[in-house]
């Protein structure tokens, strides 16, 4: 196992810089999402202290006893709110044998949902349902949703650049995003005093279904690990100042395949004096208008490379995927530790 760096592109001088520091970012991203589907950005202009807040206030309704946090859980189909430790398996559509894995979540959709039906149609799904606020820490929500918009920003400049990447108008998917239900999900993966079952992980192996994914990940070191084309596992560990994308299956799609959507997991962590560390992601899971049909994308089909996959709306192509990638567990008290379940 080794350790090698994801690529480190600044967002902000392809905003702002002059016309051959935007094509070295530009061929810098190509590259990347060529070869691994990963990168790390800084230039993103979310400042420090938003996300130290909202890491706080994570870790403040985590620490909670399970009786007050389960408050909180959904109480109907698509509702965000509390997910419980083994409440779901990640990975298991790609590997049945894992079982479910080691971590928490919390849940936060689109914090103001317009007054337009655009929202509210069937097709819509579960895209824009209600979110669901804890009563403590008193700051959760407001944080919560100052961090949601700050990825929504962050989303839109990344995709203007990622237009530019694949030799499209930058503001080529401007309309494909305006009206999204992207979803945060904030990941606790809590400490262990004891060794893991065979095919318990904190995240089994696995790739993202959506567009792509903005990853604020903790200090905690060899954790996440992605797969390399050629077959060897890197762990990507924290660059202060800096988020993690990665390309999603939608784009992979969107794109014939020219960008990869690659391989990660989150590997257990060593015991050490009896207990491990414990670790928490902020991950934020960007999805497109749910009427946005993906099909290939200009530039990435030609001679001896026609398209791969016949067009899908997007949300159709979503609400296929969301249960085949992440199995939803009965409530804690009904789980099975042994048994993982799909959908």
């Amino acid at each position: 196992m080794s350790t090698s760096p994801i690529p480190l592109i600044d967002l902000a001088a392809f905003s702002s810089a002059g016309e051959s520091e935007r094509a070295r970012v530009v061929a810098g991203v190509r590259e990347a999402l060529e070869q691994v589907g990963f990168l790390t950005i800084t230039g993103h202009g979310v400042d420090q202290s938003l996300i130290d807040r909202v890491t706080e206030a994570s870790l403040a309704f985590f620490d909670r006893p399970d009786a007050e946090k389960t408050r909180f859980c959904p109480t109907k189909p698509g509702s965000r709110g509390y997910n419980a430790m083994r409440g779901r398996t990640v990975g298991i559509a790609q590997n049945s044998g894992f079982l479910r894995s080691l971590q928490e979540s919390f849940a936060v959709g689109r914090p103001v949902v317009p007054d337009d039906p655009y929202f509210f149609t069937k097709e819509a799904g579960h895209s824009f349902a209600d979110n669901i606020w804890p009563d403590s820490p008193a700051n959760f929500a407001g944080v919560m949703t100052e961090y949601y918009n700050a990825m929504d920003r962050v989303y839109r400049a990344i995709m203007r650049l990622f237009a530019v990447a694949l030799d499209l108008p930058e503001g080529y998917f401007d309309k494909t995003i305006d009206k999204h239900g992207s979803l945060l999900r904030l990941t606790h993966y809590p400490s262990l005093d004891s060794e893991p079952l065979p095919g318990e992980f904190r995240s089994g192996a696995h790739t993202d279904g959506g567009a792509l994914t903005i990853l604020h990940i903790d200090d905690t070191p060899d954790a996440l690990q992605v797969k390399l084309r050629s077959g060897e596992w890197i762990f990507v560990n924290r660059i202060p100042g800096a988020f993690i994308i990665n390309v999603g299956d939608m784009l992979m799609r969107w794109s014939n395949d020219k960008w990869l959507s690659n391989w990660h997991q989150v590997v257990n962590p060593p015991i050490v004096n009896g207990r491990s560390d414990r670790r928490l992601s902020l991950v934020y899971f960007c999805a497109t208008n749910y009427d946005t049909v993906v099909e290939c994308l200009p530039n990435c089909s030609g001679p001896g490379n026609p398209p791969r996959y016949p067009p899908i709306v997007s949300g159709k192509y979503a609400a296929e995927r969301f249960n085949l990638r992440y199995g939803i567990a009965e409530p804690a008290a009904k789980q099975d530790r042994g048994q993982p379940r799909a959908g």
